[in-house]
């Protein structure tokens, strides 16, 4: 696995968020605001450290780094109402706090204290970044010699 190829990578998912910001704000749609479950610099940062992290954590199997990597998303879209944990690694050790509850037999903390929320919004706005740079052309590429 080449470190380089990865960040190189994770690099591009920033940027790909940050063209869909730009040409979203061109359209007159903001989707970079202050606002909760907004694409603000920070959590663009989180997401590209997310894609990342996904990729380390999993590789050389890239049906598992497909997997985490849209987790990340689905996570972070989580609501009370409407909570999307399925793809979430489950345990007592696992990043997702509501995942990590359950497994401890205990009832998850609401949606509101999480720290990267994103809108349905943004979302759909992103999922094609997402679906492009997690292919398994790009992908094969970050783990092949």
């Amino acid at each position: 696995m080449e470190e380089e190829r990865i960040n190189h990578v994770a690099k591009r998912v920033g940027t790909g968020l940050r063209n869909v910001v730009q040409d979203r704000k061109k359209k007159g749609v903001t989707l970079g605001v202050k606002k909760r479950g907004s694409l603000k610099d920070e959590t663009l940062k989180k997401l590209q450290n997310f894609y990342r992290k996904a990729i380390t954590d999993n590789a050389p199997d890239v049906d598992k780094m497909k997997s985490s990597i849209f987790a990340t998303l689905h996570h972070c879209m989580s609501t009370d109402k409407n909570p999307h944990h399925s793809k979430c690694p489950v345990g007592k050790n696992s990043w997702c706090f509501y995942q990590r509850a359950l497994a401890k037999n205990q009832k998850p903390k609401s949606h509101s204290t999480m720290k990267t929320p994103l809108s349905n919004v943004v979302v759909e706005k992103i999922m094609p970044v997402y679906q492009r740079l997690a292919s398994t052309e790009i992908l094969n590429r970050c783990v092949s010699e």
